[in-house]
């Protein structure tokens, strides 16, 4: 497909699956190599993160355990710049090494967000590992995704996890808003 057409807006096709693919195996097999002998736990960001997150994980080459929290800063197509927490984590993290997964990082507030939180509990370390990373939207000062699967203009964008109002993240490939 070239265009798709979610509720009041049409994207059309701007990365197929194949190159996010390839993005994916980037990630892992520097995070492979980074947390060799540290079995990080790996915190998924709900609901965005899921498609990239089970692909992630089949693909690293390192022992690791999952948990979920789900947070939210988004409403249609633009940031609400306040962040919202559904679903907290429950393990302990004292000394663990964190990393978060995340569907993409935008103005970062939802990763500043869950990163200070999880810093409260002591962990060796928190790093952030998103597919999609925008960082000329970036609006925290100091924040960084150690490792970003592609780095992105400006344009909304759904597929892969990633929705419109809800609609859209069963799609393979990444399609951006048609103005």
């Amino acid at each position: 497909m070239k265009r798709v057409t979610l509720g009041d807006k049409t994207f059309e096709l701007s990365i197929p699956e194949s190159e996010i693919v390839k993005a994916i195996q980037k990630c892992a097999d520097r995070i492979s190599v980074d947390y060799a002998d540290k079995n990080p736990l790996c915190v998924v960001v709900l609901n965005g993160a899921f498609i990239f997150a089970a692909d992630l994980l089949r693909t690293i080459s390192i022992p690791c355990q999952i948990a979920f929290t789900k947070i939210s800063s988004y409403q249609g197509t633009s940031s609400t710049e306040s962040v919202a927490e559904q679903l907290s984590i429950t393990e302990d993290l004292s000394g663990r090494h964190i990393l978060i997964i995340e569907d993409i990082v935008e103005s970062g507030y939802s990763m500043q967000y869950l990163t200070q939180r999880l810093k409260e509990h002591n962990p060796a370390s928190v790093e952030i590992c998103a597919l999609f990373h925008k960082p000329q939207k970036n609006k925290v000062p100091g924040l960084t995704v150690k490792y970003a699967g592609m780095i992105l203009p400006d344009a909304f964008i759904v597929g892969y996890g990633l929705d419109y109002n809800d609609m859209g993240r069963s799609l393979r490939d990444i399609y951006s808003l048609v103005e």
